[in-house]
C-alpha cells in the first residue's frame, strides 16, 4: 500500500477492499489563470463503478499562499468533472492531508477555514462519477489559480475506490448544489429558478472617492443579494468586432483582444434536487493585458447626475459620464464583513447581512478565468486606483450632485429583480468651476465720473444697472452721472454655473462744481481735440502746490506731472501727447491746487 494511504487511514474511515492510486510527482500550480492537469492511471478494477463499488475519496497535499484563489477538480475517464473546492479558504494557506468524501468529518468545504486538514464534503458530489462508467484509464486532478500574486505546488494526490462509498448526506444546513433541501424559493414553493440579484453600493462610493480638478475617482461594489449565484462561463464563441474568430486568437487586427460571448448558469430547485442549465446571454468577456486576466465587459457604469422628484435615479439628468468598466466576477467580500454595502431598494432601504439572505453562501464558481461568478450574499469590489474608475468633470460646476452607479447597465444577465441594480451616492464638488460671486468697488473721479471694478474671474458675463437709466455689459465699466443724487448700482454676474447679484448705493454731489472750479481757475486746454500736443492754461488764485493727472475712461492714471509750488498768477505749459503715447480716445485731465480741483476732457485724434 502506498505511503500516502497510511496518512489517509488516520483521517478517514477504513474502506473495505479499498484500492488507492497515487500521483506522488505533483507539480507547480502556476499563477497564470490556466488549468494544470496532474494524471493518475487506474487499472485492475472492475469495469463498472456504482454505489456498490466506486470512488470513495480524493486526498491532496498542496502548498499554496492563498487557498481562496484556487479551484480543484477531478476529471474521470468519461469526462465527468467533480469540483472538490472552488475559491474556499480566503487568505489561508495549504491543503495538508486533506481528503474529500461525502461523509467528511469537518462538514462542507465551503464552510471550512484554511489551512484545510482532515476530511471535508466537496462542492459537488463524488458520487457523480459512480455512474456505471469503466474506472480503468486516465484520471486527472485539475487545478487553476485564478488570481495573480500568489503561488503553490501540488505535492501529491490520491483517489481511493472502495465497496459502498459514502452516500450523499441528507443535509439540512446551508443551500448548495448538493443540498437543495437547504435552499429557499422566493415564492416559498419547492420548485423555482434560483436567480441572482445584482445591486450596487452607495456606501463604498461615499467612503472611497477622491476629487481633483476636472476628475473624480471612486471605488465600486456589486453585491449579489438574490436567491442564486451570478455564474457565467465562456461559450467558446469569440469575435473580433463582427467577425467570428477562434478563441485561441490573441489579438484582433485593431490591437484589441477578442470578445467571447457568455453563458449564464441558471440553478433550479425542485424539492431537494438542484439542477442547472446554461443560457446564452448578450454579455461578453475579454482578456485585459493590464490586469493579466479576463474581465466581463461593461459590468458597471458611473455617472454624475442632478436629482429630480422621480425616485428612479437612472432617469435623472446626466451631468458627466465615466466609461463602462469591466470587472472579473469574484468574491472579494460579503454582506456581513462589508457591512452597509448590501441594502435593499437601491441604497435607501435597510442594510442586510448574510443572516438575512436566505441562500447566502450558495455558489460554485468565482474568479478571473473563463468561469466566473459571485456567490449569494457576496460582492465584488473594484478600487478607485484601478483603470476606468473615474468620471471626467471637465466643465462641471461646483455644487451638490449624486454619483449613480449601475451594475450590468445593459441588462445582459438574468436576475430576480432588474429594477434595483443601481445606487445613488450624494456628493458635493468643491474643486471644479466656482459659482459666480458678485462684488465690486468704485472710485468717483471729478465728482461725477465713476470707475467700477471687480475681482478677476473667468467665463463670466456682466450686466450693470447704474440707477440713472444707464447700463453696461463691460467687466469693469465707467459711467458719468449728469445729476446729483443717490443712485442704486446693481451688478449681475452670470456663467453656466448660475448667477449672483451685488448692490451698492453711490452718492453723486459733484455735478456743476467742477465746471465752476474750472472757471475760477481759468482752466482750459487748446487745441482740443489734439493730434500731437496741447497747451494747458490755468490760474493759481493763491500760492499752492500744483499737479496734473491724466486718466483714461477706465479710470486708470496714464500720466502725471507736478508743477511744484507756484505763486498766484496765470500759467501755461505744453503737454506732448505723442510723447506720452496716448491712443485715440477721450481722457480726463485733472488739475489740483491746495484748495481746489477741476477737470476737463482731452480728446486725442490720429493725425
Amino acid at each position: 500500500m502506498k505511503k500516502i494511504l497510511l496518512s489517509v487511514l488516520l483521517l478517514a474511515p477504513f474502506f473495505i477492499n479499498a484500492q488507492t492510486f497515487t500521483n506522488s510527482i505533483g507539480g507547480p500550480i502556476t499563477d497564470d489563470d490556466t488549468l494544470r492537469y496532474y494524471p493518475v492511471t487506474v487499472n485492475g478494477l472492475p469495469n463498472m463503478i456504482d454505489t456498490a463499488f466506486g470512488l470513495a475519496q480524493v486526498c491532496v497535499n498542496i502548498t499554496h499562499t492563498y487557498d481562496g484563489d484556487i479551484d480543484i477538480r477531478l476529471i474521470a475517464p468519461d469526462g465527468t468533472i467533480i469540483s472538490m473546492t472552488n475559491n474556499n479558504g480566503g487568505g489561508g494557506d495549504n491543503f495538508t492531508n486533506t481528503c474529500f468524501m461525502m461523509n467528511g468529518a469537518n462538514g462542507d468545504v465551503m464552510n471550512g477555514t484554511a489551512p484545510f486538514t482532515g476530511s471535508y464534503i466537496p462542492v459537488t458530489s463524488i458520487n457523480g462519477v459512480n455512474n456505471n462508467q469503466d474506472p480503468n484509464g486516465l484520471w486527472q486532478l485539475a487545478i487553476i489559480d485564478e488570481v495573480p500574486s500568489d503561488f503553490g505546488n501540488l505535492i501529491s494526490f490520491s483517489i481511493t475506490f472502495a465497496a459502498h462509498p459514502p452516500a450523499d448526506p441528507i443535509i439540512f444546513g446551508p443551500c448548495s448544489a448538493a443540498n437543495g433541501a437547504g435552499c429557499y424559493c422566493p415564492d416559498g414553493s419547492q420548485d423555482c429558478d434560483l436567480l441572482p440579484d445584482m445591486t450596487a453600493s452607495a456606501l463604498i462610493i461615499t467612503q472611497n472617492h477622491t476629487e481633483t480638478p476636472n476628475l473624480i475617482t471612486l471605488s465600486n461594489a456589486t453585491p449579489n443579494i438574490g436567491w442564486g449565484p451570478m455564474e457565467i462561463h465562456g461559450s467558446n464563441s469569440c469575435w473580433c468586432d463582427t467577425v467570428s474568430v477562434p478563441c485561441a486568437t490573441l489579438t484582433c487586427p485593431d490591437g484589441s483582444s477578442p470578445t467571447q460571448k457568455l453563458l449564464q448558469t441558471i440553478y433550479h430547485k425542485n424539492g431537494s434536487v438542484i439542477t442547472t442549465h446554461d443560457t446564452l446571454t448578450q454579455g461578453t468577456m475579454s482578456y485585459h493585458p493590464s490586469h493579466g486576466h479576463i474581465h466581463v465587459n461593461n459590468w458597471a457604469e458611473f455617472t454624475l447626475r442632478t436629482s429630480t422628484s422621480n425616485p428612479d435615479a437612472t432617469t435623472w439628468p446626466i451631468v458627466a459620464t465615466g466609461s463602462k468598466v469591466s470587472f472579473c466576477l469574484i468574491n472579494l467580500g460579503n454582506c456581513t464583513s462589508n457591512y452597509g454595502y448590501c441594502v435593499r431598494d437601491n441604497g435607501y432601504g435597510n442594510v442586510i447581512t448574510m443572516d438575512s439572505i436566505p441562500n447566502s453562501g450558495f455558489g460554485q464558481v468565482t474568479g478571473c478565468g473563463v468561469d466566473q461568478g459571485i456567490y449569494v450574499g457576496n460582492l465584488d469590489i473594484y478600487s478607485q486606483g484601478l483603470s476606468g474608475m473615474s468620471i471626467d468633470l471637465t466643465g462641471v460646476c461646483n455644487g451638490d450632485y449624486y454619483i449613480v452607479s449601475i451594475t450590468d447597465p445593459d441588462n445582459n444577465f438574468l436576475e430576480s429583480d432588474e429594477t434595483n441594480n443601481w445606487a445613488a451616492a450624494p456628493i458635493t464638488l468643491t474643486q471644479q468651476i466656482p459659482l459666480p460671486q458678485a462684488s465690486f468697488s468704485y472710485n468717483v473721479i471729478n465728482g461725477n465720473f465713476v470707475q467700477f471694478s471687480n475681482p478677476p474671474n473667468i467665463n463670466y458675463t456682466y450686466q450693470w444697472i447704474f440707477g440713472d437709466g444707464g447700463t453696461s455689459t463691460n467687466q469693469n465699466p465707467s459711467h458719468t452721472y449728469t445729476s446729483n443724487g443717490v443712485f442704486g448700482v446693481i451688478q449681475i454676474v452670470s456663467s453656466n454655473c448660475g448667477n449672483d447679484t451685488a448692490f451698492q448705493t453711490i452718492t453723486i454731489t459733484g455735478v456743476g462744481i467742477n465746471e465752476s472750479a474750472a472757471a475760477v481757475l481759468g482752466y482750459s486746454i487748446y487745441p482740443n481735440p489734439t493730434t500731437e500736443s496741447t497747451t494747458v492754461s490755468y490760474f493759481v488764485p493763491e500760492k499752492s502746490d500744483v499737479k496734473f493727472e491724466l486718466y483714461n475712461v477706465m479710470g486708470e492714471k496714464v500720466y502725471a506731472v507736478s508743477r511744484g509750488t507756484q505763486e498766484m498768477g496765470h500759467y501755461e505749459f505744453n503737454i506732448n501727447v505723442k510723447d506720452i503715447g496716448l491712443s485715440n480716445g477721450v481722457y480726463i485731465l485733472k488739475l489740483s491746487t491746495q484748495n481746489k480741483s477741476a477737470s476737463v476732457r482731452l480728446i486725442q485724434l490720429d493725425k
